[in-house]
């Protein structure tokens, strides 16, 4: 119990400081059961102040026990949930209330289950074509290379790391923490999930490259499929 009992006592002495008013427990410490925190990487917490002070972070151990403990405003935390930062919706949608002197940072933590529940904004058709023709391409071009077994294994990487992103973006669904993809995939699309698990294990080239086709196709085919050709027309020119 020796995390625990090191906790108690740096959360106890952040109680004192009077402009402490909520401290949560964030990523797997907000999970941990039965107060016991000795098989995590580190405790994890977020403390909220009623003051204007600027953001900061403390990643140490304190009595040899792993802490990442963040320090923010109130006000600053309503800035950044209503900018629908990523990071702090993912972070804020998992919290737990340990201790709070002030009732608006419940209000915060609905807040922020309404606009996860209500997605991202939902792409223009203009976005999701261009997405599909990227995806192709990038497929097109990895196939031209398959006799390159280094280059064309990075880039059979890469897009795997895009096309997931893309299939959140697309889907106007709240893209997770990277550590947290599978474990989200298996909610949001078993399929998918199974296929991207199956491209990570998969240690034959020619394999891989059929898991990342079936995968592109998988994202792709409810919104028309992949797209080889780009008629003459507006194009991003930042992409």
């Amino acid at each position: 119990m020796k995390y625990y009992e090191v906790f108690l006592e740096i959360t106890n002495q952040l109680k004192e400081e009077s402009s402490v008013v909520s401290i949560l427990l964030i990523g797997k410490t907000a999970k941990a059961k039965d107060q016991n925190f000795n098989h995590l990487n580190d405790i994890d917490l977020l403390v909220v102040y009623d003051n204007n002070r600027p953001f900061e972070r403390q990643i140490e151990r304190i009595m040899d026990v792993p802490f990442d403990i963040s320090y923010i405003s109130i006000f600053d935390l309503i800035t950044q949930v209503e900018g629908r930062s990523l990071i702090w919706v993912n972070m804020m949608m998992g919290a737990q209330v340990y201790f709070s002197k002030n009732e608006l940072i419940f209000g915060i933590i609905d807040r922020v289950k309404d606009i996860y529940l209500n997605g991202t904004n939902q792409l223009k058709d203009e976005d999701i074509k261009f997405i599909r023709f990227t995806l192709s391409q990038k497929l097109i071009d990895i196939e031209n290379r398959k006799k390159d077994v280094i280059l064309s294994g990075f880039l059979m990487q890469r897009l795997f790391n895009q096309v997931i992103d893309d299939f959140y973006a697309i889907n106007a669904i709240w893209p997770p923490h990277p550590k947290n993809t599978f474990e989200n995939l298996e909610v949001v699309d078993e399929t998918l999930c199974k296929l991207a698990k199956d491209f990570v294990y998969e240690c034959t080239m020619k394999r891989q490259l059929e898991l990342l086709t079936s995968i592109v196709d998988h994202v792709l085919t409810p919104y028309g499929g992949r797209l080889t050709t780009w008629k003459k027309g507006h194009y991003n020119i930042a992409k």
